[in-house]
């Protein structure tokens, strides 16, 4: 009798632990399958702030991005830089409604340049020398691949960018003020600060409504 007795005991024990499990089971799949409410429409702007090499608005800086259309946005904004003030403006072509997914992008970038920068460079001579020059005002043009991803229940985002920035005006990038002759490599050197060549920056965009 108390055999019996057990039996019964430890099944029903059993069946209440299997009862729990299911119960647990079911719970975790309807929060597996919670899909996450975003709001009716598409924010009417968004803030970004960005960083990264050869990056649209410099080092460090901001932007205010503005769809024009479904599937079209229009980006302006300052950033601080190697070449110090940087300005950009372009526009986007996105590949998902509500600006998300990839996309494509043209714009211009201006550097407001720098005068009087005092720096020890090598000369023609060889030897470094303390000398003062200007960098000179530059425009680039960019073109530029974007992928976003949204964060959180709003239309926020998170992108990664990769593109190309091409000088387009003439001219010296430097004016040399003072001290020996400037190295071909000392010139190279400071040109390359411009901010042209490959571009890789990440980002992220808050939406306003």
């Amino acid at each position: 009798m108390k055999k019996i007795a057990l039996t019964v005991l430890m099944g029903m024990i059993g069946m209440h632990v299997q009862a729990q499990e299911k119960n647990i089971s079911d719970e975790n799949d309807t929060v597996a399958r919670k899909t996450i409410v975003r709001p009716d429409k598409c924010p009417t702007m968004y803030i970004t702030t960005s960083t990264g090499i050869n990056n649209n608005t410099a080092l460090i800086g901001f932007s205010f991005d503005v769809p024009v259309s479904k599937y079209v946005s229009v980006e302006a904004g300052p950033g601080a830089g190697t070449w110090n003030t940087k300005l950009y403006a372009g526009v986007k072509y996105y590949t998902k409604p509500c600006h998300r997914g990839f996309a494509i992008g043209v714009g211009l970038a201006y550097c407001t340049g720098l005068n009087h920068d005092q720096h020890s460079l090598e000369t023609i001579y060889g030897n470094n020398e303390s000398i003062l020059y200007n960098k000179n005002p530059q425009t680039n043009v960019l073109f530029m691949v974007y992928k976003y991803w949204d964060i959180g229940k709003k239309y926020n985002r998170f992108y990664v960018e990769s593109g190309w920035s091409t000088p387009i005006n003439g001219g010296d990038k430097i004016t040399q003020l003072s001290g020996d002759p400037l190295s071909e490599d000392a010139i190279s050197r400071l040109g390359s600060s411009i901010q042209q060549g490959p571009i890789l920056a990440v980002g992220i965009s808050f939406g306003i409504y």
